[in-house]
């Protein structure tokens, strides 16, 4: 039989932390404008156990995970390669990992001990919260939120939402798992408030419908190239476009939930379904990068070019773009010093994969562009979801074409071009391995319950 169980805890960071995610944001934070939090789902049949794990975050490192994942199993004996952690992204919380948007940012040693222990204590309660439950896999379709910003039509984009439902015996929804892809940047550089963004007026609208006691978490999916269609670019260097507000960030996150509360009582759900986890590790081949010194002379020039033409009194369209090559000069010169320490020209990544009944779920460290995730749930021959940014962080995975393109995502990505063939290739292997695994796994007949909600 079943069991789940579902906690959150407020990660929110003090008012005056720096916010991560616009390297042209000037100032810290001035206030919350909502709390962000770790929320914990737990499921166990006697087989298997997994923790699915959101927080209200940027992105975290592949070490920070590897700690808090050791800290979960102490506390709960649950093997750490059976939790999976994952970013939703918010380019409104605090600073917690260095990396090439925040180069000269620290990360405060404190708030992360707190962010450990609070993400810890997410999965202990779920752990120690669990009841009789049946669950449920399935999706909705929802249009006008995301849009792909590196393209003149907006397309493609993945209008798929992945859903997990939980029920107990009484069948009542109890908690809620939406899977969506799309940047959480409704909020630009000029905002200094903390907020999860749009996914968090989903959530709250989600539970608001579901019940008082009602859980719902957002894990993002391929990204990488989907946002509300503000230029990744002009973000960067802090031009600030028209739209960016709480109030528009509230509309999409109500289109999300809504389209999620439409879908919800048709989900088909088993109070005995399959589950199993597997990591493997896989190597991506990283780009090449210039020497150091020559890395560092290039940041050098184009940060005196960028002070002479400010100083000048240039044009836009002239510090503009100077602005973008001291960016991308930085970008290189942080990955440059990266390279250092894989002087194997590969880039070590873990996948980790989740089969739940006749679905699964498959987390990638990274921020993949849509078409990749795309072609993945379109070859392969069972219901497939992505969770991105999930068990540490690498930076972008775009395609083939848009490494031909170039741009801010191409420049910030550390793999070489026919790393999302690598990607697709190893996703593939690991979804075998789950079904040939699970269909090994001893089971009990699965019985399915419709169930009619009403909001």
């Amino acid at each position: 039989m079943l069991r789940a169980g579902f906690s959150k805890v407020c990660i929110s960071p003090p008012i005056g932390a720096p916010l991560a995610g616009f390297a042209a944001r000037e100032g810290v934070s001035q206030g919350i404008h909502d709390d962000l939090f770790a929320r914990a789902l737990v499921l166990a049949n006697g087989e298997a156990v997994v923790a699915l794990v959101s927080v209200d975050l940027l992105a975290l490192s592949s070490d920070f995970i590897k700690r808090v994942r050791d800290g979960i199993q102490r506390r709960t004996d649950i093997d750490p390669a059976s939790v999976m952690i994952a970013s939703t992204h918010t380019h409104a919380g605090p600073v917690t990992i260095t990396t090439f948007f925040n180069p000269e940012e620290s990360v405060d040693s404190a708030y992360m001990d707190s962010l450990a222990e609070a993400i810890e204590q997410s999965v202990t309660n779920a752990w120690l919260a669990r009841f009789p439950a049946r669950v449920g896999v399935g999706v909705a379709k929802v249009d006008g939120v995301g849009v792909n910003r590196r393209s003149p039509d907006q397309r493609p984009i993945d209008e798929q939402v992945g859903i997990v439902k939980v029920v107990d015996f009484n069948g009542r929804t109890r908690a809620v798992l939406i899977n969506y892809s799309c940047h959480p940047t409704v909020l630009g550089p000029d905002n200094l408030l903390v907020t999860g963004d749009f996914p968090n007026f989903a959530i709250e609208e989600i539970e608001r419908s579901i019940g008082p006691d009602g859980f719902a978490m957002f894990v993002n999916g391929t990204q990488g190239n989907i946002s509300m269609g503000h230029s990744s670019e002009l973000s960067a260097i802090g031009v600030i476009t028209p739209g960016r507000t709480f109030e528009r960030a509230a509309e999409l996150g109500h289109l999300l939930a809504d389209a999620t509360l439409v879908a919800l009582p048709d989900i088909a759900i088993s109070d005995s379904p399959t589950l199993t986890s597997l990591t493997i590790p896989v190597s991506l081949p990283l780009k090449d990068y210039p020497p150091l010194e020559e890395a560092i002379k290039s940041l050098k020039d184009a940060d005196e070019l960028l002070a002479r033409l400010t100083a000048e009194g240039a044009p836009p369209e002239q510090i503009m773009p100077a602005k973008t090559k001291r960016l991308y000069a930085s970008i290189t010169n942080f990955y440059a010093c990266e390279a250092l320490a894989l002087p194997d020209g590969h880039l070590p990544i873990e996948l980790q994969g989740f089969r739940l009944g006749d679905a699964v779920f498959v987390a990638i460290p990274g921020e993949v562009f849509v078409e990749i995730g795309l072609t993945l749930k379109r070859q392969s021959p069972h219901m497939t979801f992505v969770f991105g940014i999930a068990n540490g962080y690498i930076g972008y995975v775009p395609t083939r074409e848009a490494y031909a393109a170039g741009g801010y995502e191409v420049v910030s990505s550390k793999c070489q071009p026919d790393a999302a063939d690598v990607l697709l290739e190893k996703v593939s292997s690991l979804t075998e391995q789950l079904f040939r695994d699970g269909a090994n796994a001893a089971k009990t007949e699965t019985v399915h319950f419709e169930t009619r909600e009403h909001r």
